[in-house]
């Protein structure tokens, strides 16, 4: 419960939060006024920890401060790897695997909400077990089916979620610069389908394989991972075919998500 109702705290001082972070830009050189953010980081530093999860009472990395120095989060204060990770997480949006979360037990979910809300909605979604067992006794989500694809090219059928999920995992190990490649299309594929980002091109949502189909060309063409972002891939798609431009009452519709 404690974890809930700081969660709700997170979500009432959003709204601000979201206004200014959707004019800050996602790279890392890009810089915020921590003043403009005082209130939020500070709730997001006071989160409660899980007892099970001893890492996050360790010492924050030098990579985690470097990353908050980069943004201009200057914090005159030791933190942890989970207060680090709290505070970067309000100017990320969900990864993929916390929006499947989201969508499979319809909580209601905003491209909005940040990853250090996102989290913590889910920590406290899983304090059921049998939350836990159905979410885990499930097929395997869209988001980890194409990591499959992407890492071993094929899939296998019969595997649930969490076998699936364990043979992406076990792939990354054994090949740790493409998973992290796979990472960043994850990443990326969610930015194109930001009903912002859709909303700014007035396009349909972009299916994986058109997805695929333009990172592939912009790779080819110098572009790293890394560099890339969702206007990119729907600018190239565009390109390639006018057709994903949506009709009246879709723009709407993510118009209206988007303001």
């Amino acid at each position: 419960m404690e974890i809930f109702l700081f969660v709700i705290a997170l979500v009432m001082v959003a709204l601000l939060l979201i206004r200014k972070s959707n004019q800050i830009n996602s790279t890392s050189s890009e810089k915020i006024n921590v003043n403009d953010f005082q209130e939020q980081i500070e709730q997001a530093i006071n989160l409660p920890t899980g007892s099970e999860k001893a890492w996050q009472n360790e010492p924050a990395t030098e990579t985690l401060m470097r990353e908050l120095d980069e943004r201009g989060i200057y914090l005159q204060r030791k933190l942890t790897k989970g207060q680090a990770l709290n505070v970067l997480g309000l100017f990320s949006p969900p990864d993929g695997r916390q929006v499947d979360i989201l969508k499979h037990f319809n909580i209601p979910y905003s491209y909005k909400m940040n990853q250090t809300m996102a989290h913590y909605l889910i920590q406290e979604l899983f304090n059921d077990p049998e939350k836990v067992e159905e979410w885990n006794n499930r097929p395997p989500t869209t988001t980890v089916r194409q990591g499959l694809l992407f890492m071993q090219g094929r899939l296998i059928s019969g595997l649930t979620h969490v076998e699936a999920q364990a043979r992406l995992d076990n792939l990354g190990m054994k090949n740790p610069e493409r998973h992290r490649e796979w990472k960043q299309i994850d990443r990326l594929f969610l930015e194109t389908n930001n009903p912002q980002v859709r909303a700014k091109f007035k396009v349909r949502k972009i299916t994986w394989k058109r997805f695929f189909e333009s990172y592939g060309a912009l790779k080819e063409a110098g572009i790293s991972p890394r560099a890339m972002r969702g206007e990119n891939i729907i600018e190239h798609s565009l390109r390639q075919d006018g057709s994903i431009v949506a009709h009246t009452q879709i723009r709407d519709a993510i118009q209206a998500v988007s303001s």
